[in-house]
């Protein structure tokens, strides 16, 4: 991963102080529905745990009661058939006990939650020490597909490394063994996997189509399947340089595009703001596509087009978390406007006495993915403010609504000095990103940092959340840390883990009604 948060060591001698306050469980409930709002005003329906540590069984450095990192999917036949799926026992160094997933079929009232199988030993038949990155897609016919990222860590030196997919055929009710896309035994380190379905009858597309993308630092790959994950193509390389972060979109032509995050700028970017960041760094955020990839028969490569750099990366390090850095990415199947957002530092004053944090940034293009829009600013507030906001989330509507998420955390003006909590929001606009609604807030639980996951020196929720359209409905999918009992010691690093994942679903137009 890159752009690992590690904090001072003077930071986590202030959270150890912070952890004398007294913890309890949260128990903030998120606004409603008043009479001061209009029926179309969205609105929180419900928010409540679905995934949690299901393991008996777990062996240090695993982190008993860790959940991170989710991803979410909706049927597209039955919008409260959803899943998400999630990193299971987290590991410090990297990677996990399991992969895990939590299905319904009643809009997010009840969740059945069960470990992937034949991913690691502890999930039954599995070849590799630890899973990660899990990702999920629906394809049509209720067929879900669970994407991972399976290692060795201690086993043949940890060079192993392998993308495997579990397959359900019943909407995420049971799940068949994984079947692998690459397995490297050394000679290369799979990373950051994502998975997308081509749903569309339309010309130009593969109806069923499954996609998988993912990069080994260099290079960055993609294969797919056209028999429902029982076989998979040889891959196929997006970009010959450095990448991670890969976002698919699958264009309404049925092209393939590809965004994701490089420290080498294969082209000069549409717009190069007058940033006022903290962060400057020389990462861009990139877009390749492939030319008519529905149209390609079963078997034969996919060929990608010389990235485009939609912006540069200027986010700013999130105090004592690793968190974020990565891209997200929708799509709007009507007009074919592609969506990209992602923290950012840009907005933020440069002064002795500046507000290190991020704000959350969006741009589109409405060519394929060929030119983009210069960067715009989601949330409110004109700089400082002392609020962060990373770990962006983003979905359209069928409406064509354009729907963000983001997790948030009030800042102070020193290095130790913030709150332990963070927040998660929600905006969206109807006028294909013009203006942006007033943030609702979405959980809850609020998230505190000091009985969450801990990777790598910094509390660990995951690199992204997820979020999915379902109608008016949106499925918002994140992990949520907070004491277990009264009176739970919460202190920095955490001393007792409990971390589990929460779904929320917004209901953009007040009906109730997916």
């Amino acid at each position: 991963m890159k752009r690992l948060q590690t904090p001072l060591l003077s930071v986590l001698l202030v959270g150890l102080l912070v952890g004398a306050l007294v913890a309890r469980t949260p128990a903030h409930v998120p606004s409603r529905s008043t009479a001061a709002h209009r029926k179309s005003a969205p609105r929180v329906i419900r928010d409540g745990a679905a995934g949690t540590y299901t393991f008996q069984n777990f062996s240090p450095p695993e982190q008993k009661d860790t959940t991170i990192e989710p991803s979410i999917a909706v049927n597209p036949a039955n919008p409260k058939n959803a899943v998400t799926c999630y990193q299971v026992g987290r590991v410090d160094g990297g990677g996990d006990q399991d992969n895990g997933c939590a299905t319904t079929f009643d809009g997010g009232k009840t969740w059945l939650n069960q470990n992937l199988p034949g991913l690691t030993p502890d999930s039954g038949s599995g070849q590799f020490d630890r899973a990660s990155d899990a990702v999920v897609a629906f394809g049509p016919k209720n067929v879900v597909y669970a994407n991972d990222l399976v290692f060795d860590d201690t086993s043949d030196n940890g060079l192993r490394s392998a993308i495997v997919t579990n397959v359900s055929k019943d909407g995420g009710k049971t799940w068949g063994p994984p079947v692998t896309t690459i397995d490297d035994q050394g000679g290369g380190l799979n990373d950051k996997n994502w998975i997308i379905v081509d749903n569309s009858k339309a010309a130009g597309h593969h109806y069923g189509r499954v996609y998988v993308v993912w990069d080994r630092v260099v290079p960055v790959l993609a294969s797919y399947s056209d028999d429902e994950g029982a076989t998979w193509s040889q891959p196929s390389v997006i970009f010959s340089g450095q990448g991670i972060g890969t976002m698919p979109v699958i264009q309404p032509n049925g092209d393939l595009t590809v965004i994701f995050d490089t420290s080498t700028e294969p082209a000069p970017p549409v717009s190069q703001p007058e940033s006022e960041g903290q962060n400057v760094g020389s990462d861009n955020i990139v877009a390749a596509t492939a030319v008519g990839a529905g149209m390609v028969p079963t078997g034969s490569p996919l060929a990608f087009s010389p990235p485009v750099t939609i912006e540069s990366y200027l986010g700013n390090s999130v105090r004592l978390q690793r968190a974020g850095t990565l891209p997200t990415a929708a799509i709007d199947d009507k007009t074919g406007r592609i969506y990209v957002s992602w923290e950012d530092g840009r907005w933020r004053k440069n002064t002795p006495n500046a507000s290190p944090e991020n704000d959350i940034a969006v741009s589109w293009s409405d060519d394929g993915g060929v030119t983009w829009t210069p960067a715009t600013k989601v949330n409110p507030g004109k700089g400082g403010g002392r609020k962060d906001h990373y770990n962006p989330m983003l979905a359209v509507g069928p409406d064509g609504s354009v729907r963000i998420g983001y997790l948030e955390r009030k800042e102070g003006a020193s290095e130790g000095d913030f709150s332990p909590f963070v927040n998660t929001y929600f905006q969206q606009s109807t006028n294909h990103g013009k203006t942006w609604s007033t943030p609702l807030h979405v959980n809850r639980n609020k998230s505190d940092v000091r009985f969450a996951a801990f990777s790598r020196g910094g509390a660990f929720f995951g690199d992204y959340n997820q979020m999915a359209a379902a109608g008016s409905w949106t499925y918002i999918t994140r992990c949520v840390a907070y004491s277990p009992f009264s009176g739970a010691p919460a202190m920095f690093p955490p001393k007792i883990h409990h971390q589990q994942t929460w779904v929320a679903i917004v209901d953009s137009d007040g009906n109730g009604k997916p």
